[in-house]
């Protein structure tokens, strides 16, 4: 059964007021989600595209699906829960919209602890191209055509009212990076007042090794400063998805330290993983995964 574009429309409801979402000079609700003074525990799920399995082992693994019911954790999605990018699968839209889908779903049942955070996936925009795939908008004609215009309008709402970033005990998070010399609080909060930053938190990535890095990059001195501008400890732990450090040979989804960086923790969710995530407890990390089995999943995928 299809969620209803009422049903979205709560889901919105539930996305403007998450706990510590600080409304901005225009009486918006703000990019920032202030979760410093809660004591719940984490569970982080980095980029799916379309890995509808993995969002749904996650939620069943161990005693998560109880926990959430009985508001002690929250389940937080990084972004990018839309748009397969596995290779020849670009324009495969119907795991984006299970898991669309999926996430109303969870956020109707659990209300505020099912937190979703945008990533630059989580759009309908035409200039959204991977390997010259246009799947915001091959994702917004999908839609259309199974959903209706009513929804398609309702979906793009959702994505616009989404938060950008977390502090939480000891932990800074977000879709894609830091701003490059940082930001603070309230630059986060009215971020819709800087198209700039808004767009670094959703599409920066990491610098490695390739001489002066570009505009589109970030480095370690640029997390050090983000956290210093936002009130946390210099070497708090900055986690993000977005940029899959595959060519490192470790193929988990997760990758801490990278780069040398120390507490900086790239986690990625995405369809060949086996359902990887962060559970965050008091500011310790313990790295899980939801899937056990080398079978091959719904689309012939064999996870790592």
């Amino acid at each position: 059964m299809s969620i209803s574009v009422e049903q979205i429309r709560q889901v919105i409801n539930v996305v403007n007021n998450y706990p510590g979402r600080i409304t901005n000079s225009y009486g918006h609700p703000g990019g920032l989600l202030d979760l410093l003074d809660s004591d719940k525990p984490m569970l982080i799920v980095g980029d799916l595209h379309g890995a509808i399995d993995n969002l749904k082992a996650i939620v069943a693994h161990e005693d998560n699906a109880e926990r959430l019911k009985r508001g002690e954790i929250y389940l937080v999605i990084i972004g990018d829960g839309v748009h397969n990018d596995q290779t020849g699968q670009m324009k495969e839209m119907d795991s984006s919209l299970l898991v669309l889908e999926e996430v109303y779903q969870l956020i109707l049942t659990y209300g505020e602890n099912v937190i979703y955070i945008r990533g630059n996936h989580d759009t309908f925009e035409p200039r959204l191209a991977k390997s010259a795939v246009q799947q915001g908008l091959e994702f917004q004609k999908h839609l259309d055509a199974t959903r209706g215009n009513e929804y398609v309008e309702a979906t793009s709402d959702f994505f616009e009212s989404l938060p950008l970033l977390i502090l939480a005990e000891n932990a800074v998070i977000t879709h894609a990076g830091p701003v490059r010399n940082g930001a603070t609080r309230q630059e986060i909060i009215d971020v819709e007042d800087n198209p700039d930053y808004y767009r670094q938190l959703i599409w920066n990535r990491l610098h490695e090794f390739r001489g002066t890095p570009s505009l589109k990059e970030y480095g370690e001195s640029d997390i050090r400063k983000m956290n210093k501008k936002l009130g946390m400890a210099e070497d708090s732990l900055f986690i993000v998805g977005h940029n899959p450090m595959w060519q490192t040979g470790n193929k988990s989804g997760i990758w801490r330290d990278i780069i040398g960086i120390k507490n900086h923790i790239i986690i990625y969710t995405n369809i060949p993983t086996k359902g990887p995530y962060l559970y965050i407890d008091k500011g310790v990390v313990t790295e899980k995964y939801a899937i056990t089995s080398d079978a091959e999943d719904a689309y012939g995928w064999r996870r790592y």
